[in-house]
């Protein structure tokens, strides 16, 4: 086994120098790390990763190839380049202000000509040639991004899978040991049924040199970060894992992360402490066999099963990609007359079980909800609720399904019937809706079946009910003047009550008009030097109609000078 571990090892680290020798930094000078790959992140591993730097900061392609997608949007990315290169590999570069300017000429003549701002543009093999080293757009901070920076990955094209780009070989000073602040340790009877969890408070310190437990089998779960020399920014681990008695019992290690299998980290995490508290938690064992996509055979369960009286030593272990490891012991020991029995995390009163690895329907007078196969990592006792709610705005019952603390894998079918009839006048009005605390509201979508019920997929547990939405967007003065004469352009500020998604068109003096949008800050805006309007000193007349989710629409008309 050693041998085939250190010949493995070789061969990694072979494949890994012949991967540096082929690719360049997407940035020239010191690589700022603000975001490692694989960090935790709202149901989702972070893919790739983020370097600071100033917007217009020139951004290089990382190895010869071909332009081979541009996507503009409000959200996301903002404005994303894809290279795809020879040896099978795709680099990505995200949150782009600037684009080259052979690729923004190709942008803006069919964003004209489609009258779309948003596009995804997949030229082919001979369109957009680069080289190594070749400027193809500059750091910007659109899209989902909250400060300048650039988000780069590298992917397998055949797939998409993301792979670890610091396995490109780029020079970043890292000698800084990762940071462990908790260790928690969970406990299960011998039936299976989850106790109440030890948190311990680390910090620089160890954790008692043993620990005493009156349950037979027992997990772990890791919180912490790290950081690279340069930035003070926490950062995710590179590897989180468990050692019994030296032997690896758990490990998961971000090199690859399939698309398709980012989602699992609800099942590698404590997602009840992240629903409670924004705490991440690595588990340093599986809540579903599935869950593990990084190692194939699959790596032991980390799960610890305990004889009375039996010591048993473990670590828990985490590391950065340079190698630097914090390690942290103890010794297990199983005695059930220890301390008195814990109650079993049933929660309240339950009206289905639902097995895992099992499609589920769920179907009463007002509800369907349908559950595929692989939408539960363990076995659920599943709470229902129906609160009529009479209140302004509200169609029907609020469905209460199971709790916000429950991970749901991928998506789920949900239909809600009103309690009646809806006139046709409302109809596009009615969304089904995810109902918190505080009267707050997020939409679900949702569009009219044939049986009188609305249907929708939702992504996750909660209240949910159909309500009315007849409130239009909102328009509002940003910078624009009615005198632009000497001005780059103008802007707007748009808000929806319920959000979602808007749709927006504009003209000046009858043409459309190109408006850049801004999803997290809400900014439409147009810059005359993509348009039409010439400085000539005419007056011009400039509309706008924009239009939400639910067919609501509002309308901006204004006057100005060029």
């Amino acid at each position: 086994m050693k041998t085939r571990l250190f010949l493995l090892s070789v061969s990694l680290t072979l494949t890994l120098a012949s991967l540096g020798a082929q690719y360049a930094p997407p940035l020239r000078g010191p690589l700022l790390v603000t975001g490692t790959f694989g960090e935790l992140r709202s149901n989702h591993y972070h893919g790739g990763i983020d370097f600071r730097a100033s917007v217009g900061t020139p951004v290089r392609a990382v190895a010869d190839g071909y332009v081979s997608r541009i996507v503009v949007s409000g959200s996301g990315f903002g404005q994303a380049i894809y290279v795809d290169h020879p040896d099978g590999k795709r680099s990505v570069y995200g949150h782009l202000e600037v684009l080259a300017p052979e690729l923004l000429d190709t942008v803006r003549t069919l964003q004209y000509a489609r009258e779309s701002f948003a596009l995804d543009l997949q030229p082919d093999s001979l369109a957009f040639p680069v080289r190594q080293g070749q400027v193809i757009g500059g750091v910007g901070n659109r899209g989902y991004s909250f400060g300048p920076h650039l988000h780069f990955e590298i992917r397998e094209s055949a797939t998409d899978a993301q792979l670890n780009p610091l396995s490109l070989g780029f020079e970043i000073p890292d000698t800084r040991t990762p940071y462990v602040q908790q260790i928690r340790m969970y406990g299960w009877t011998a039936a299976g049924d989850r106790l109440e969890e030890r948190t311990y408070d680390v910090g620089s310190g160890e954790l008692p040199d043993t620990i005493t437990v009156g349950y037979p089998r027992v997990g772990f779960g890791v919180r912490g970060f790290d950081r690279q020399n340069s930035m003070p920014n926490r950062n995710g681990f590179y590897e989180a894992g468990l050692r019994v008695d030296t032997v690896e019992s758990f490990a998961i290690r971000f090199d690859r992360v399939p698309i398709e299998s980012t989602r699992y980290i609800n099942a590698l995490t404590d997602y009840r402490e992240w629903q409670r508290n924004r705490n991440w938690f690595y588990l340093l064992y599986p809540e579903s066999p599935t869950a593990v996509f990084w190692a194939d055979p699959a790596p032991a369960n980390g799960i610890l099963n305990l004889s009375r009286g039996v010591p048993v030593p473990v670590t828990v272990a985490v590391r950065d990609f340079s190698g630097n490891e914090r390690a942290i012991s103890s010794v297990i020991l199983f005695d059930p007359t220890a301390e008195p029995p814990l109650t079993p995390q049933r929660g309240k009163g339950y009206q289905y079980f639902l097995p895992a690895g099992e499609a589920s329907i769920i179907d009463t007078a007002g509800l369907r909800l349908e559950l595929s196969a692989n939408a539960l990592y363990r076995d659920l006792r599943f709470r229902y609720a129906r609160l009529e709610d009479t209140s302004e705005g509200y169609l029907s019952a609020t469905h209460q399904l199971q709790d916000e603390e429950t991970p749901l894998h991928g998506r789920a079918t949900l239909r809600i019937r009103p309690r009646n009839p809806v006139a046709d006048s409302l109809r596009q009005h009615v969304y089904v809706g995810r109902c918190s605390a505080g009267g707050n509201h997020s939409p679900a979508g949702g569009s009219w079946q044939a049986d009188g019920t609305m249907q929708t997929t939702i992504s996750a547990f909660g209240d949910y009910a159909l309500l009315l939405d007849t409130t239009p967007p909102e328009i509002r003065i940003k910078q624009f003047s009615t005198d632009l004469r000497g001005r780059s352009g103008f802007s707007l500020l748009l808000e929806d009550a319920v959000g979602g998604g808007l749709d927006f068109r504009g003209t000046v003096d009858g043409e459309w008009v190109l408006l850049e949008y801004d999803a997290k800050s809400g900014t439409l805006s147009h810059r005359f030097a993509d348009g039409p309007v010439g400085a000539g000193g005419d007056t011009h007349r400039f509309e706008l109609v924009v239009t939400d989710d639910r067919g609501n629409q509002a309308r901006f008309e204004r006057n100005f000078r060029r």
